[in-house]
């Protein structure tokens, strides 16, 4: 198993254990304990990910029409979601660009590298 530190900008979202990994990585995270403290910086950070624990469950569920709506609101964090600032740190210090991360119940979490 490896394990990563993930980021987005200067934020520690918190720490990755890599269970499985076909063409996207999963896992689970342990959040950052201060990434809980709603701060103007984080705020939508926060909204993000958990629209997208939401969206996963509906989704997960055949939920269509609440998956739809999710779905809708992440338009209100395009900025995040294609921000380049996303990124991994591996055991090794070194840098990983990836790709805005699904984050699910449970803690788990889907991410790809760039």
């Amino acid at each position: 198993m490896k394990k990563y530190e993930l980021y987005w900008k200067n934020i520690n979202i918190g720490s990755l254990i890599e269970t499985n990994w076909e063409m996207r990585s999963y896992g689970n995270i342990s959040f950052n304990p201060v990434l809980l403290i709603k701060t103007s910086e984080n705020r939508d950070l926060i909204k993000l990910i958990e629209n997208s624990v939401k969206a996963s469950k509906y989704l997960d569920e055949g939920d269509d029409d609440n998956y739809d709506r999710m779905c809708e609101e992440a338009n209100n964090f395009l900025d995040l979601i294609n921000s380049p600032d996303w990124y991994v740190i591996n055991d090794k210090s070194e840098i990983i660009k990836i790709l805005c991360p699904m984050f699910h119940e449970n803690n788990e979490i889907t991410w790809q590298d760039k």
